[in-house]
């Protein structure tokens, strides 16, 4: 026998990234690459699917099988996760019409949701999903097509997701998982658990155009032959439906911190205030479960914000600054980054409020101010906007566990830590999403059997600990980011 090896990839916002894992959960081999979100119109953010979602997918691959101590036969299954939702548009043979528009980040379906809303009545996704309509929601971007691009609408045989299109281009099956849907709203109902007719019918949309809705565990399909000669991978090697980036990454802290809020540091952070998400890419899932959580959700902005601001304080020197300098720039500005607030909403805002048309900010700015503030500043953001998100919970708790790349970031764990006053614990694998894919692999080709036996994958690293002394320059400083926002929403909409 082989090695048993789980391949798992995630297609990310603006990067790519997938690993080989043994059944134990190590990693044996990774791979990634950067990609860019194109804005072609204020308000529009798209992604190719041919040359960003399958040429990465192919090439990470191909890295992968490319390592000397791996072979194709090794590999026994594959699990795929990626950014969610995403609409696009294919023909009756799986080839894009248009690129494919990004979840919340891409807000041009105002007036469809405005429309929708007043068809249905404001409270009707509530009452189908416990959220309301919103840029995340794909029905309002199907509507748009339909209105916007009828050449294209009219072409579309199928809409698919991230990995809805790649599940397809390896095994010709078309489903996606309950779990993107569930997090993307109409036409998806929590309440049916499954397709809204009455929203398909609104939006112009067939369910058949729609894909079959199964668990991210179950078998999607098996590696076709065309397949297997563009991947390098084994005919029939199985291939999970797999899911969304989030809820694969709440997969892998597994069940023992159930309960506790989980922080996902990515392109854009996610703050879930202990709900078990994950449940839902399991078939033993109550729906009705999903109907009530506690408040939290994935902000439109976070590490990106940070990253944007190392990239202007670096354009002073013409060079990127490296990760000893940043954290040196950290620590030699006081708690409060000298009087400077930064919003971070420069992509509008989806959590703990909805906000598509929100604005970024730079507050109190002075001639003396240096690069080092900047950096503080930003970090002082995102921190206060992750405060924000937790303070939703009720019982809010002071321990976390987190995860993401963005805890590589220079100082950045340590100032979230002090500006909520939550411990959080991170994990040995950051790469949860990954993880999780490798879990959802092993699910689909019998593998594993039950969702616990990710424990034994599970190992804490460190615990980062707020620092009390700071508390009350933070709380200050907390009251006074919330009232920008509050004092300038009505200008940010004009």
């Amino acid at each position: 026998m082989g090695k048993e090896l789980l391949l798992a990839i995630d297609i990310g916002t603006t990067n790519s990234k997938g690993a080989l894992f043994n059944r134990k959960g190590e990693e044996v081999a990774s791979a990634s690459m950067r990609h860019q979100v194109s804005h072609p119109q204020p308000g529009w953010a798209e992604h190719d699917a041919e040359q960003i979602w399958w040429k990465e997918f192919l090439e990470i691959c191909r890295t992968l099988l490319g390592n000397a101590q791996v072979s194709a036969g090794d590999i026994i299954s594959v699990g795929i996760s990626s950014l969610t939702p995403a609409v696009l548009p294919v023909d009756r043979q799986g080839k894009p019409l248009r690129p494919a528009m990004l979840y919340s980040l891409d807000v041009r379906a105002e007036q469809e949701i405005a429309d929708l809303n007043k068809i249905l009545g404001k409270d009707y996704s509530l009452k189908a999903n416990g959220r309301p309509i919103s840029p995340k929601s794909t029905g309002p971007k199907m509507l748009w097509l339909k209105r916007h691009e009828p050449e294209v609408f009219d072409k579309t045989s199928y809409y698919m997701g991230a990995v809805t299109f790649l599940v397809y281009r390896l095994t010709g099956s078309f489903v996606a998982d309950y779990g993107c849907y569930k997090l993307a709203g109409l036409p998806f109902s929590i309440k049916e658990f499954g397709w809204d007719e009455r929203v398909c019918r609104e939006c112009g949309v067939r369910k058949e155009q729609l894909p079959e809705l199964k668990f991210a565990t179950e078998l999607g399909g098996t590696i076709t032959e065309e397949a297997a000669k563009l991947t390098g991978l084994v005919q029939g090697t199985p291939v999970a439906v797999g899911t969304g980036d989030f809820l694969a990454e709440t997969l892998s802290y597994g069940t023992n911190f159930t309960g506790l809020p989980q922080i996902s540091y990515g392109t854009c952070v996610g703050v879930d205030n202990g709900n078990d998400h994950a449940a839902v890419l399991f078939p033993d899932i109550d729906p009705a479960s999903c109907m009530s959580s506690i408040p939290g959700g994935s902000m439109s902005n976070g590490c990106s914000v940070i990253d944007w601001m190392i990239s202007l304080i670096s354009g002073v020197n013409q060079q990127r600054i490296g990760s000893d300098e940043l954290k040196k720039f950290a620590e030699s500005v006081p708690a409060g980054a000298n009087g400077i607030v930064v919003l971070p909403y420069f992509n509008g805002e989806k959590a703990p409020f909805e906000d598509p048309f929100a604005k970024g900010m730079i507050f109190g700015l002075q001639m003396g101010h240096t690069p080092a503030d900047l950096y503080k500043a930003a970090l002082e953001g995102t921190a206060c906007a992750i405060r924000h998100v937790l303070s939703r919970n009720p019982k809010q708790k002071n321990n976390a566990v987190v995860m993401g790349g963005g805890i590589n970031i220079p100082m950045l764990l340590q100032t979230v830590s002090d500006v909520t006053g939550c411990r959080q614990t991170t994990l040995e694998s950051y790469n949860g999403s990954l993880v999780g894919d490798a879990f959802i692999a092993g699910m689909a080709c019998g593998l594993f059997t039950k969702r616990s036996e990710t424990n034994a994958w599970v190992k804490a690293a460190d615990t980062i600990i707020p620092r009390e002394e700071l508390k009350s320059i933070y709380d200050r400083k907390y009251q006074i980011y919330l009232e920008l926002y509050e004092r300038t929403a009505e200008l940010m909409h004009r």
